[in-house]
């Protein structure tokens, strides 16, 4: 988040239109990597653009599912509508771990 300091001394706040976003998935040595998400984008919109990116599909196999959840700070992101401004918490850099399900049924 951008802080600039008006002319009267009031400080106003300005939101980062971008983010620079990396998702590491521990299959795959290189991370996915956007310097420039928009930070209106929410983690269901980024989560499929990431499984496209490491060709990963969700659903059955052999016997059960695969899901795929990315986590932020150790945590399960479960809300995909949470915007990745809202996530970032105002820093400009997002860094998330795609970890994989496999749920037998």
């Amino acid at each position: 988040m951008n802080t600039i300091k008006a002319h009267d001394d009031h400080v106003v706040h300005h939101h980062h239109e971008f983010l620079h976003v990396q998702v590491r998935y521990l299959a795959v040595k290189k991370p996915y990597d956007d310097p420039e998400a928009k930070s209106s984008e929410t983690l269901a919109t980024l989560k499929h653009r990431v499984l496209h990116h490491f060709g990963l599909v969700e659903g059955d196999v052999d016997g059960g599912r695969k899901e795929y959840v990315l986590t932020y700070k150790g945590e399960q992101q479960t809300d995909l509508s949470v915007t990745l401004e809202k996530l970032a918490e105002g820093k400009h850099r997002l860094e998330m771990n795609l970890i994989e399900h496999f749920i037998q049924g």
